[in-house]
This record gives structure tokens, C-alpha cells and sequence, in this order.
């Protein structure tokens, strides 16, 4: 039988084991905590965060990393099975304690410093698998949708390819080697794509309908078109012949420019029949598109040259009657920056434009006037005493 001296000295006392405990328990803490740090960093890093928060985390981590050594040392170099003497155990665990207690603190504090950065990163961790799984659950809905779809004789187009770029993107989700990164992308992607798939099929018998319609009722707007078309010449001869060469110089050639819109319009709804014959709504859209589109150029070119006549025939009829107009604008925008104390930021802007209407006035002489530089003056000065007036109010309220 062994006496105690023989086996190597005595078994610890209670302090000497509550400081064993103590630097136990704050060594599993420590780390916890750093390996959980470490991986967020890791995870922000692939998400592409800057070269400073690793190189910072490589310092915290290094305080980390010595004092688990010193409690790994104190409890390799002061077991407490009986098989050593206690003596210097506290001591050693009690130095340890207080250098994990300041690794911890560094790691908090590190923590503390980079929580945006690290939350987000904690957060696409966590997050990937169930975005992988909505994507791949997108992804079943979206082709059950185009098939659907398709089946019904609504084909669309843009759903097909929509799929295709989502199926493709579905590949990156298992791709060797790919990290979370490229995984946390592709997920979002195909789940974006998979949905807009999913929703372009679902509006295909709606888009269907809309081309019906549309094709009717652009066959009325383009027969309307061709007559306006015919109004041209005769409204640009009037011009011609009431007013000086000026005043329709810019109008020259509207009559073919709308001609020529009405004809793109033509081939335009054409196309989209032909389309929608094949059952290729999307494409149908966009030539029915391209035929209002048309039509509202002929549309303009006829405004253009009629409404040009009528405002000319009425500014020749009273031309210090659009004047009076312009100036009663000016003198009411004059009198709210007086009162407003707003003279010396917009009276000067003010007085250029009474001078500028002075000069048109004096301007419009002459057998045959320019009654369209006359009327675009004005039109000119009360939109830039209109801009003054908004500024005047904003700058005064």
C-alpha cells in the first residue's frame, strides 16, 4: 500500500479546484466564441469584405490562440488526479482566467466593431440553405407554369427563356467547389428568374387577349391616321400661303414622315398577326408596340401642322393680346418676389424677360411678320417666368 508522499503529494482543495473550474469554463467560452467569430469572418470575407477585417481578425485571433496555450499548458503542466503536487495549479489557472478574460474581451470588442459586416455574413449563412430550397421550389413551379402555358396555345416566349436562364443558373447551385458566394448568387438568381417565368406564363393568356384587342382597334387608329395624313398638304399650303417661309420651314416633309410611320405601322401589325398566328404572344406585344408607336409619329406630324395654323391664324388675329398675356404672367411672378424679398436672386431674371418680350414685339413688323418666332418668344418667356415663380416659392418656404 502506497502512502501519499510516495504517489507525488496531495489531492487539490476546494480553491485550488474552483480556479480549475473558473478557467475551465471560461476556455469553453473563449472558445465559442472564437471559433464563431472566425467563421463569420470567414463567410464575410468570400462575400467580399475588405483585406482589413482579416488582417484585424489575424491579431485577435493570435490573443485567442494564447490563451487557450496557457490553459492548455496550466492543465497539462498541474493535472489535478493526484498523480502531481497542486502546488502552483491556482496560480496557473488563475493566469490563464485572466488572459482568456482579455481575449474575450478583445473578441467582444472586435465583435462589437464589425457587427454590420459580421451580422450579414452570419445572416447568408444561415439563410443559403432556405434560399436554395425556394429556388429549386421557383424553379418546379416556373416549368410546370410554361408548360402549362404552352399546352393551352398561349406560348410565351420570354417565360421559355426566363427558365432557360434559370435552369442554367440552378447548375452553380451544386457546382464543385463553388462557394457560398457564388452559391448565395446563384440562388437569388434562379429564384428571380424562376418567378419571372412563372409570371410571364401566367399573363400569357391575358397578353393574348390584350393582342386580339389591340389588333383591332389599331386598325381603326391607323385608318384614321391615313386621313389625318391627308390633311397635312393642305393645312402646310395654308401656312405657305398666310405666313412667311419661317413659320413652316421646320414642317417641311411632314405629309412623307407620316406616310412613312403609317407604313411602318402597317408592317408592324402584320408581323404581330403572323405572330400571334404562331402562338408567340410576347413577340405579338411588342409589334402591336411598335405599330402605336408608329402612329403616334404620323399622329404628331399632322398635329404638328395643323395646330401650327391654327396658332398662327390666332396670334395674327391679336398679336398684343398674347403679348398682354405674356407680361401679366411676368408682372404677377414681379410682384411675389417684392413681396416675397426675393428682388436681388430673381429680379434681374425677371427684368431680362421684359426685354425679351420688348424685342419680340418690336420684332413682328414687317408685310409678312414671324408670327412663330414671335409666339415661340413668348411661350419661351412665360415658361421661364413660371420657373422662376417655383423657385421663388421654394426658396422662400
Amino acid at each position: 500500500m502506497f502512502r501519499r508522499s510516495e504517489r507525488g503529494d496531495e489531492f487539490p482543495d476546494e480553491e485550488v479546484l474552483a480556479a480549475r473550474n473558473a478557467a475551465t469554463q471560461a476556455f469553453l467560452a473563449l472558445d465559442d466564441e472564437q471559433r464563431a467569430v472566425a467563421e463569420a469572418v470567414r463567410v464575410a470575407m468570400e462575400l467580399g469584405s475588405g483585406s482589413r477585417l482579416r488582417q484585424e481578425w489575424t491579431g485577435i485571433a493570435a490573443v485567442g490562440d494564447a490563451a487557450t496555450s496557457a490553459y492548455l499548458t496550466a492543465t497539462q503542466e498541474h493535472p489535478l488526479d493526484g498523480s502531481r503536487s497542486t502546488r502552483g495549479a491556482r496560480d496557473a489557472d488563475e493566469k490563464a482566467l485572466r488572459e482568456i478574460e482579455r481575449a474575450r474581451e478583445a473578441i467582444r470588442r472586435f465583435r462589437a466593431g464589425h457587427s454590420r459586416t459580421l451580422d450579414e455574413a452570419e445572416y447568408a449563412a444561415r439563410t443559403l440553405p432556405r434560399t436554395v430550397q425556394e429556388a429549386r421550389t421557383a424553379l418546379v413551379t416556373a416549368r410546370t407554369a410554361v408548360e402549362g402555358a404552352t399546352a393551352a396555345g398561349v406560348r410565351s416566349r420570354r417565360a421559355e427563356e426566363r427558365l432557360g436562364e434559370a435552369e442554367q443558373g440552378a447548375a452553380a447551385l451544386d457546382a464543385a467547389g463553388a462557394g457560398l458566394r457564388e452559391r448565395r448568387a446563384a440562388a437569388q438568381r434562379t429564384l428571380e428568374l424562376a418567378r419571372s417565368a412563372a409570371s410571364l406564363a401566367a399573363d400569357a393568356p391575358r397578353t393574348a387577349q390584350q393582342v386580339r384587342t389591340a389588333l383591332t382597334s389599331i386598325a381603326t387608329r391607323r385608318a384614321a391616321a391615313e386621313t389625318k395624313a391627308g390633311r397635312i398638304a393642305p393645312a402646310l399650303s395654308a401656312l405657305r400661303r398666310e405666313f412667311s417661309e419661317p413659320c413652316s420651314r421646320d414642317l417641311t416633309g411632314a405629309e412623307n414622315a407620316a406616310r412613312e410611320a403609317i407604313a411602318d405601322a402597317g408592317r408592324a401589325v402584320a408581323e404581330a398577326g403572323r405572330l400571334a398566328d404562331a402562338g408567340d404572344w410576347d413577340e405579338a406585344a411588342d409589334q402591336v408596340t411598335a405599330a402605336r408607336s408608329a402612329l403616334a409619329r404620323a399622329e404628331d406630324r399632322h398635329d404638328a401642322v395643323v395646330d401650327r395654323l391654327a396658332a398662327l391664324r390666332e396670334v395674327k388675329a391679336d398679336p398684343a393680346r398674347h403679348a398682354a398675356d405674356a407680361r401679366f404672367v411676368l408682372r404677377d411672378a414681379q410682384r411675389l418676389v417684392v413681396d416675397r424679398g426675393l428682388v436681388r436672386e430673381f429680379g434681374p431674371i425677371l427684368d431680362a424677360q421684359s426685354v425679351r418680350l420688348d424685342n419680340a414685339q418690336e420684332r413682328l413688323t414687317g408685310v409678312h411678320p414671324d408670327y412663330w418666332l414671335y409666339l415661340s418668344e413668348l411661350r419661351g418667356i412665360q415658361e421661364r417666368v413660371r420657373e422662376v415663380v417655383a423657385e421663388a416659392r421654394r426658396a422662400a418656404s
